[in-house]
């Protein structure tokens, strides 16, 4: 079983077992897949296709390619179409904070979906980067500025099983606690368990 994480200099540092580590890999694989999946409203500002820092020897091509994209950030809303995800998994994920207004629900979408998508998943391109680093001895070392992407896919894939799993409150975790080993359930509220101990362990080490 994983030994909880402490803090060594910079790092906060735990052990993992092999089976441990192929099942959070594989989790967060899946996470990531269903998240690039997912749609976002056409148009809508977000971080992938913009540099760091601009460009001072840009060629005319990719000058109007940069003028096309920034023009299609100020069309109107009518040129824009967006359905929302059927998978209560993306909608737990990307919460619409204006579900009685679809027009605001929309807008919300369209100027925040690609950027909380974007940090979703380089999130959990970071954590599974620090568990791809993982020698035989199963020793995890992650630094400071790795810590972040790692609470934060942590909580993405406990809302993830959450939904799976129809928790909603403490009550339903409770109900979910109490069926028997036999119940596939029962197994998944166990990885569901265990997420969240990772979780708290990380977050006491860097206290």
């Amino acid at each position: 079983m994983m030994l909880a994480f402490r803090r060594v200099d910079d790092e906060m540092v735990c052990q993992f077992e092999p089976a441990e580590i192929s099942l959070l890999s594989g989790l967060i694989g899946q996470l990531i897949e269903l998240l690039l999946d997912s749609t976002a409203p056409a148009g809508g500002p977000g971080t992938s296709w913009l540099p760091d820092e601009p460009e001072t020897s840009s060629t005319p091509d990719e000058e109007d390619e940069l003028f096309a994209r920034l023009e299609r950030e100020m069309t109107t809303e009518d040129d824009f179409s967006f359905e929302a995800s059927s998978d209560p998994v993306i909608q737990r994920l990307f919460p619409n904070p204006y579900p009685d207004d679809p027009q605001a629900g929309f807008d919300f979408q369209r100027f925040t979906r690609t950027v909380q998508l974007d940090d979703k998943v380089d999130a959990a391109r970071v954590m599974l980067a620090d568990l791809e680093e993982i020698q035989d001895e199963g020793r995890c070392a992650v630094c400071t500025t790795h810590s972040a992407g790692w609470l934060k896919t942590l909580t993405n894939l406990r809302l993830a099983l959450a939904v799976r799993l129809g928790i909603r409150d403490a009550d339903d975790a409770d109900a979910i606690n109490e069926l028997p080993d036999d119940d596939p359930r029962s197994w998944t509220f166990s990885i569901y368990e265990w997420l969240g101990w990772v979780q708290e362990s990380l977050l006491a080490a860097q206290e």
